[in-house]
């Protein structure tokens, strides 16, 4: 089992390392869009149970503080057992697992769709949807248990405790943050998609050629600590020399130097896709720390 773990930590390990550099003619940011070799479409399938998981996680989670400290515990028994120690001590470890859970979910998100931006609208989905519904079902609960308590927004300026309302004004919040994150996601799907579905037709039926770096500007821009460029690679058809721009993402020790070379992909129509040609021997830029990101 000892052998089996190492082996899958070192397929990650090898994983990562084939895709950056990741490089794209059409976006940049999170919108470049990765398909590892013999990899298929991305779905959206496979990630509902670990997002479904991950919300449930995070709504247990905010229980503890909606109830307790917001005032949303419909009954004062309740409130009592939220804020017990043992359910406060429960409440974190639950928080470190949803944390962890998270970080699967835009894991897995990645190895799907090859987009950290589609990864990043799945992760905060199964954050913001789980506490959106807690604060939704904590607010039913106690206003059905209590039907005579008035609901007022100006206690929130006005009540010597924390009120109910502000807890509501609070789950609001995260419930219109899951919204406007839902209604982004299935068009950052739909272009992720289309992304990788370019990529597989251009491995399959596209034109390849070899192409050389002759150029890398740095942007003097990170996206999570990994530096951002924009480069140029030329290639031959027909006798004719073509000029391909691209973006480009990478580690700070993975960044291949002028003169490296390059597959180009490109089809008639006018779909073009570069990548670093590792079966030639690539090489990176020596001084590792010339584009890692600054302190301040």
């Amino acid at each position: 089992m000892r052998d089996a773990a190492e082996g899958q930590q070192k397929h990650g390990q090898q994983e990562h390392i084939e895709t950056l550099p990741l490089f794209s003619t059409t976006d940049k940011n999170g919108r470049m869009t990765m398909l590892l070799p013999g990899r298929r479409v991305g779905r959206a399938a496979p990630l509902i149970p670990w997002l479904i998981t991950a919300a449930v996680l995070w709504a247990l989670t905010g229980s503890v503080p909606f109830g307790a400290l917001l005032g949303m515990a419909p009954t004062p028994a309740i409130n009592m057992l939220l804020g017990h120690p043992v359910t406060v001590g429960v409440a974190v470890l639950l928080l470190f697992v949803a944390i962890g859970t998270t970080g699967a979910v835009y894991s897995r998100s990645i190895e799907q769709f090859g987009q950290t931006r589609v990864a990043g609208l799945f992760a905060t989905l199964s954050v913001t949807g789980g506490l959106a519904a807690v604060a939704g079902v904590l607010l039913l609960w106690t206003l059905t248990s209590n039907p005579s308590r008035p609901f007022d927004l100006e206690a929130i300026a006005t009540s010597p405790t924390i009120p109910l309302e502000l807890g509501a004004v609070v789950g609001a919040s995260f419930a219109l943050w899951a919204a406007i994150t839902l209604l982004r996601l299935p068009g950052s799907i739909a272009h992720a998609r289309r992304r990788q579905a370019d990529i597989e037709r251009l491995r399959v039926e596209g034109s390849s050629y070899t192409g050389t770096l002759t150029a890398v500007n740095f942007t003097n821009s990170w996206l999570f600590n990994l530096p951002i460029f924009t480069v140029e690679v030329n290639y031959i058809v027909d006798g004719a020399p073509r000029v391909v721009p691209a973006h480009m993402r990478t580690s700070d020790d993975r960044v291949p130097v002028v003169g490296s070379r390059m597959i180009v992909l490109t089809d008639d129509r006018g779909t073009t896709h570069v990548e670093l040609n590792l079966a030639s021997g690539a090489a990176f830029e020596p001084d590792v720390g010339k584009y890692a990101p600054s302190d301040g």
